[in-house]
């Protein structure tokens, strides 16, 4: 069942809201993720593709503002995103090569964090003015 068109300008109103949860969800799947990469076995690519997920999200959050806001108009959160979707081929191949239960909650945090990078992507064009 289809309700339509979402219509992103009521998303305005509550953004700091929104990013708010976002950040904070990036902040306990990234953890995941790192708890986890042991699952890996010492994949170096993988190894690699978190590092650079991890150093990124720690640059944008060491840029916040004030308010505790990453910023959304420099090119870091892209950055961010593509580094996530980037990894995608090689945390699915982990999963493919069926390395057991711990691996599959390692790339279910990799999917989880792709999940949430297309609400972070849509934030980048929706922030008001006055943040």
């Amino acid at each position: 069942m289809s309700e339509g068109a979402i219509d992103l300008s009521q998303i305005r109103g509550d953004w700091k809201f929104h990013i708010d949860y976002l950040q904070n969800a990036v902040d306990r799947t990234l953890e995941r993720q790192l708890r986890c990469r042991g699952a890996a076995d010492g994949d170096a690519a993988i190894d690699a593709a978190v590092d650079d997920q991890a150093r990124r999200w720690a640059d944008l959050r060491a840029g916040a503002d004030g308010n505790g806001t990453i910023p959304t108009a420099d090119g870091q959160l892209t950055a961010f995103i593509a580094a996530c979707r980037d990894a995608k081929p090689l945390c699915d191949a982990l999963q493919d090569r069926d390395a057991g239960a711990a691996a599959e909650e390692f790339t279910e945090a990799c999917r989880q964090l792709r999940a949430l990078c297309d609400d972070l992507e849509m934030m980048i064009g929706q922030r008001p003015d006055n943040l």
